[in-house]
């Protein structure tokens, strides 16, 4: 069913306010607060912000992000959340606010995976009901509220986006159909790089599902055009892919051993962020991701599943069995996979796919149920609106009362940006030189910490020598537990071998040390005082000589 203009502005008007309801009080607070208490939101805000950045000054240096100074291609050591950043480049040019950049990209999310979820469940159903319902249940899911700090893993809409171009290429499979393909799942694996390969494992999953269904798999330019679809994907990524290349070659792999520790058991599929779930946490004990799909989601899915298989099914229901069977399916080997090396299937899919060693959380397979659980529960919407006919207005209305009651985590818990330190305008102004900011943490517990830096270095862009990342250099790494000896003889060694120029102390972070560390630093002929504030002060390295 296609999705006539009016009623895509409508969809789209409300996701928009969907997306402002639940998300609240982040439109309110555009650009003074966000989701900075933990490493991962302040890495994320810098992401996105130097994504920005570089798009808008010297795209040819997009991967050598200003951390782990001197090492180039620094972007490729974590994800690289180029979607998010480019979605970012407006708001990022009119303000050069990071916040107010990263919070535009975690509204665009939600709206988008509404949009798209709609339109896939509008196609397979046919029902406005049903696919309004799937909307709401899955860009509103727990798995997304409970990860707010990870800008990548919000990018939901690249999964709904590729089963929508694989929908279309199964129902005629031509040239211009399988291009849509391969360009929904390129952009899928630039969102997130979860999400290209969950979208390529989906995509691959469905060609053959419905070779088998409908007699195809004798047809050759069936499978020459779903191949061709698959490389123009990889052509088009091919590109980002290099760095990430290049970084594995390094050593720079996931072992099954660490993800193991980001496996789920049954727990998890009923812990949920929604306020009206969380009376479940009390009673599951321990869980590792918010993968709960909702109880709406969970009726309505067997209601599909039931009025589907069930015998005596009417003849418009029999025909929806390949599809309903395939989200079925799809749901039932992503809890497969999501149990990580003790299921099997995540050892196998480790051990054939290319690039899935990048990859260390099976639970990230849960999203990949819940769209399932929404797609479903569109059928089954659509199938108990078939069934009444009076009153359907209260149907109507009760099941997107609960779809809308069942969408809201309340309140999202954002954290007010402090003002902007002198010394980072200073450092603003000044000519581009490396940096390094103390104290400089080293304990694997403090490590985040950097982030700190790293936000605070979208005001500046300074080459930084402190770093946060998935990845970390060897030398980097080994560097670590010296410089957070600073001011001693052999972090000094270390600065003179990078020329550092610039130091920043933050006085207000240092503990038991911090006076023999001012005393250090305040008579150190090396440094020159640049800005002294309570907080930090700014130096700037006049003589590399090691004493």
């Amino acid at each position: 069913m296609r999705t006539r203009p009016r009623e895509l502005a409508l969809v789209i008007a409300a996701a928009c306010l969907a997306t402002v309801v639940f998300t609240w009080p982040l439109v309110g607070r555009f650009g003074s607060a966000g989701r900075i208490d933990s490493g991962d939101g302040r890495f994320s805000v810098w992401n996105v912000a130097w994504v920005a950045h570089a798009l808008t000054t010297n795209p040819g240096r997009l991967w050598d992000a200003n951390i782990f100074y001197p090492h180039p291609q620094a972007l490729a050591y974590s994800e690289a959340n180029l979607f998010a950043g480019a979605l970012a480049v407006p708001v990022w040019r009119l303000t050069a606010n990071p916040h107010a950049a990263s919070n535009w990209t975690i509204l665009c999310s939600f709206i988008l995976t509404f949009i798209v979820t709609y339109l896939l469940a509008r196609r397979l159903t046919g029902s406005r009901l049903g696919a309004s319902v799937a909307a709401f249940e899955f860009a509103f899911c727990p798995f997304v509220f409970a990860h707010i700090p990870h800008v990548q893993l919000l990018m939901t809409f690249g999964l709904a986006l590729v089963l929508l171009a694989m929908h279309a290429y199964i129902e005629r499979a031509c040239w211009s159909r399988a291009i849509g393909l391969g360009v929904a799942m390129a952009v899928a694996g630039l969102a997130c790089g979860y999400y290209g390969v969950f979208g390529g494992l989906m995509a691959g999953l469905g060609v053959l599902w419905f070779s088998a269904w409908e007699g195809r798999w004798r047809q050759p330019r069936y499978w020459l055009l779903a191949l061709a679809g698959a490389g123009l994907a990889f052509l088009i990524v091919l590109p980002f892919l290099l760095p990430f290349i290049e970084i594995r070659r390094q050593g720079f792999e996931r072992s099954l051993e660490d993800a193991r520790l980001f496996s789920v058991a049954w727990r998890s599929y009923f812990a949920s962020a929604q306020l009206m779930d969380r009376w479940m946490l009390d009673l599951i004990g321990r869980w590792v991701d918010a993968l709960f799909p909702g109880f709406l989601a969970s009726l309505l899915m067997l209601v599909a599943l039931v009025v589907t298989f069930r015998r005596g099914a009417a003849p418009a229901e029999r025909t929806t069995r390949p599809v309903v069977g395939f989200y079925a399916a799809l749901a039932v080997l992503a809890v497969w996979a999501s149990q990580g090396p003790k299921g099997g299937l995540y050892t196998v899919l480790y051990e054939t796919v290319p690039f899935f060693a990048l990859l260390r959380a099976p639970a990230r397979f849960g999203v990949v149920v819940m769209l399932a659980f929404a797609v479903l529960g569109a059928f089954g919407a659509a199938a108990l609106l078939r069934r009444v006919e009076r009153r359907r207005l209260p149907l109507v209305a009760g099941l997107l009362g609960l779809a809308l009651a069942g969408s809201t985590a309340g309140p999202l818990p954002l954290v007010d940006v402090p003002p902007v330190n002198p010394v980072y305008r200073q450092l603003a102004g000044l000519p581009r030189a490396p940096l390094i900011e103390f104290p400089f943490f080293a304990d694997r517990g403090e490590i985040h910490r950097h982030t700190l830096y790293m936000l605070n270095s979208t005001y500046h862009w300074q080459p930084l020598v402190n770093g946060y990342s998935d990845h970390t250099p060897h030398d980097a790494w080994e560097a670590q537990p010296i410089l957070s000896t600073f001011p001693s003889r052999e972090a000094w060694q270390i600065l003179s071998d990078l020329r550092v120029r610039y130091v920043v102390v933050h006085w207000s972070l240092l503990l038991d040390d911090g006076p023999v560390v001012r005393t250090g630093v305040e008579t150190d002929p090396r440094l020159r005082l640049m800005v002294e504030t309570p907080e930090a002060s700014l130096y700037e390295v006049v003589d590399w000589s090691v004493r």
